[in-house]
């Protein structure tokens, strides 16, 4: 399994510079995030191929690159078309959200047609779109997620039991067994449930520290069942030196890995 550091709290680093941060972490490659505020933003698309250009140059690649995108355009088109140039083989999309007042069946009907028409334009440029489990959604487990997708065969899945401790959890290895092939990335991270004043929370915390994410069991199992996709390394809570953060926290999962 390729283990990849999830470029968010690297924040807006030039190019070669977020290249020289991801090999001094110890990554094999790269979660590219394509926002506001980071190395390449949606407006400038462009900055993908110059990304992986210099991730190459270090001897690392760019296995996915995740987006907010929503549903097929020109915004998509120039992202997507930039994705296939520069060989990246696959592109998160962005969260369908839960909205209680539009209703669950309503909104799986109207994202289902907007996944299919992004699943259309990946296809044309060579990507497999994927749908990350994500709590607040309506694909916060597996088979929420597989429903979403529906018939579109060439949507991959991205799997992240970090995620679903957010919204009560879900047992890893049936969600593991019920996207099969189709999972192409597990996202990492861990979290913890904390008493506060206003009640219990449940908070990222460093993957080196545990929490209720049972990943030393989860590492094997992944093994065991054949899963050679990749491991997308999130550090999601605040660190005064965010490659210090996320290189410790790969350390420990390549020694999980052993």
């Amino acid at each position: 399994m390729r283990l990849l550091a999830f470029t968010k709290p690297f924040g807006p680093l030039d190019p070669a510079r977020l290249a020289e941060t991801v090999a001094s972490v110890g990554a094999d490659g790269v979660d590219l995030v394509v926002r506001e505020g980071q190395t390449v933003s949606p407006a400038d698309p462009g900055g993908i191929a110059v990304v992986a250009a210099e991730l190459e140059r270090r001897g690392l690649s760019l296995d996915v690159v995740t987006t907010d995108l929503l549903d097929a355009g020109a915004d998509a088109e120039r992202i997507i078309a930039a994705c296939g140039e520069s060989g990246v083989p696959l592109m998160r999309v962005g969260f369908f959200r839960y909205d209680p007042a539009a209703g669950y069946r309503r909104q799986l009907e109207e994202s289902r047609v907007a996944l299919s028409r992004l699943a259309a334009v990946a296809a044309r440029h060579g990507v497999r779109p994927a749908v990350q489990l994500h709590h607040g959604t309506i694909h916060p487990s597996a088979s929420l997620a597989l429903a979403l997708a529906g018939d579109l065969e060439d949507v991959r899945f991205y799997a992240d039991p970090g995620n679903q401790a957010k919204e009560g959890s879900e047992a890893w290895a049936l969600n593991v067994d019920l996207l099969g092939d189709r999972m192409a990335c597990m996202g990492v991270k861990n979290a913890a449930w904390r008493s506060t004043a206003d009640g219990w929370v449940c908070e990222w915390q460093p993957f080196a520290d545990g929490g209720v994410v049972p990943w030393p069991e989860i590492i094997p199992g992944l093994r065991a069942r054949g899963y050679t996709g990749v491991l997308s390394l999130h550090v999601h809570y605040p660190a005064a030196d965010p490659a210090a953060a996320v290189r410790r926290d790969i350390d420990h999962l390549r020694g999980l890995l052993g």
